[in-house]
C-alpha cells in the first residue's frame, strides 16, 4: 500500500525526478526575471548617462541619489547580474531542469541513482538562492566586487561597501551552491554509469547524455 502523498510529499519535498526538474525550473525562470531587472537598472544608466530618474531614488534611496545610480550600486548591479545569470540561471537551473528532466527518460531508468541526493540538490540550490537574494537588503548593499569576485574588492572590507556584509553572503551562498552541483553531479555520473537500460552501451546513448555526462564530470 502507497502512503497518501500530501502536497508538501508531492510538490516540495518530492524525489521523483520530473518533479525536481520542474522546481529548477521555477527558480531559475524566477532568478532569470530578476537578473533581467538588474540589466535594464545599470544599462538604463548606460543609455541615458546624463539623464535622471527620480523613480530610481524612490526604489533605491541613497543608492540612486538625485535620480542616478552610484557608481557602488551600479558594480553591485553588475556583480549581481553576472552571478545570477551565470550561477543561478544557466549552470543550476537549465542544468538541473534538463538533466533531471531527461536522464532517467533517456537511459531507461525508473529515476535517479539516488532519488534522495536529488532532492538535497535542489534544496541546497534554493537555499543559496535565498541567502543571494537577503544580500539585497543589507544595510551595506550587495557584493559589489564583480561577478568573478577578485580580490582585492572580494577581500578587503575597506575597499567598498558592497565587500562587507554583502561580500559574506555571496560567498556562503556560492558555496551553498558548490555543494548543490557537487550532488547533482555525482546524481547524474552514478545514473548514466549504472542504471542505462539493458542493451545500451555507452557507445549507444544519447549525444544529450553524453553531453551532461562530461558536464558533471567537469
Amino acid at each position: 500500500h502507497h502512503h497518501k502523498e500530501t502536497f508538501i510529499t508531492k510538490y516540495i519535498f518530492c524525489q521523483d525526478h520530473k518533479t525536481i526538474a520542474k522546481q529548477f525550473l521555477i527558480t531559475g525562470m524566477i532568478w532569470a526575471v530578476i537578473g533581467g531587472l538588474f540589466s535594464v537598472l545599470f544599462r538604463l544608466q548606460l543609455g541615458f548617462p546624463d539623464q535622471t530618474f527620480p523613480i530610481l531614488e524612490t526604489f533605491f534611496g541613497r543608492y540612486a541619489k538625485g535620480g542616478q545610480i552610484q557608481p557602488e550600486f551600479y558594480y553591485a548591479l553588475i556583480t549581481m547580474h553576472g552571478t545570477v545569470l551565470v550561477f543561478f540561471v544557466l549552470t543550476g537551473g537549465l542544468s538541473g531542469t534538463f538533466a533531471n528532466l531527461l536522464i532517467p527518460l533517456q537511459i531507461g531508468a525508473r529515476d535517479m541513482a539516488s532519488p534522495f541526493l536529488n532532492m538535497l540538490s535542489y534544496w541546497f540550490f534554493f537555499t543559496a538562492s535565498i541567502i543571494m537574494f537577503s544580500s539585497l537588503f543589507v544595510q551595506t548593499g550587495p557584493a559589489s566586487g564583480g561577478w568573478t569576485v577578485y580580490p582585492p574588492l572580494s577581500a578587503l572590507g575597506q575597499a567598498s561597501q558592497g565587500s562587507k556584509i554583502g561580500m559574506d553572503l555571496w560567498i556562503f551562498a556560492m558555496a551553498m551552491f558548490v555543494v548543490s552541483a557537487l550532488l547533482g553531479g555525482l546524481n547524474y555520473i552514478a545514473t548514466i554509469l549504472n542504471m542505462r537500460t539493458k542493451g545500451m552501451s555507452m557507445t549507444r546513448m544519447p549525444l544529450t547524455m553524453w553531453a551532461i555526462f562530461f558536464t558533471a564530470i567537469l
